[in-house]
């Protein structure tokens, strides 16, 4: 008794492009939700966010970016990463209150802002108020210098106006230029010849001094009055990440 043969196979319908293109998308989709780093971190896993996080925080440059990636951190308890990224976030938006309220939420003693230290001399100067005093300085100027008459007026209210946002802005040069670093583990606090001289807290934020390395270390204040130096290494989070 023979076996049957089989029958030919009837060719499937071909599948419908819109089908293709939407089992595309759902598995783009599905892929990008499976990898997304802050559905991870609210899932309570901030410390798997954080290799996506650095990854985003590094192609944008946004200040927001390491903002985040420093609180990821902060939650995953790396606390001196934390730091590091924190104070990464402040270089790029020194004029932003959040990465400094997040260093203090970690522990961290800053020096006082100069926005800070002028107290509200500093409000004409600064956000919109500075925006809008800089207009009126700019229209009074150029009304001094295009009107007939009353020129000794323009001129007094552009004055008046330079000194009212003068020292807000100042206050905002001045706070660009701080430059903070934070130590991403324990380490020594390190005298000219490199001999330690005190111990460091991974975390500690600190102001650089210098804005160069010398031999591999940075010139800095800590806010306890201790100068010293700290080597460079212990300043980075990750191979190629600059504070």
């Amino acid at each position: 008794m023979s076996l049957p043969r089989p029958r030919a196979c009837r060719p499937s319908a071909p599948t419908p492009p819109w089908a293709a293109g939407l089992l595309l998308l759902l598995a783009a989709v599905l892929a990008r939700g499976a990898e997304d780093p802050y559905q991870l971190w609210s899932h309570g896993r901030p410390a798997e966010a954080i290799p996506a996080l650095l990854l985003q925080a590094q192609a944008s440059e946004r200040w927001d970016a390491w903002l985040d990636l420093g609180l990821a951190a902060a939650a995953a308890g790396d606390r001196g990463r934390a730091a590091v990224w924190l104070v990464a976030a402040r270089a790029r938006a020194p004029e932003r209150d959040e990465p400094r309220a997040a260093l203090r939420a970690l522990g961290a003693e800053l020096p006082p802002s100069w926005p800070s230290r002028c107290g509200p001399l500093a409000w004409a100067g600064s956000g919109w108020p500075g925006v809008v005093g800089l207009g009126l300085v700019g229209s009074a100027l150029g009304y001094a210098l295009a009107a007939r008459r009353g020129r000794a007026a323009g001129l007094l209210v552009a004055l008046l106006g330079a000194l009212a946002v003068a020292p807000g802005l100042c206050a905002r040069i001045l706070e660009g230029r701080l430059a903070l670093v934070a130590a991403v583990r324990d380490t020594q606090l390190l005298d000219s010849t490199g001999s330690p001289i005190g111990a460091v807290a991974g975390g500690t934020v600190a102001v650089q001094e210098s804005p160069t390395p010398w031999s591999g270390r940075l010139r800095v204040a800590l806010a306890d009055g201790r100068r010293g130096y700290l080597a460079q290494a212990d300043t980075r989070a990750e191979a190629g990440v600059e504070p």
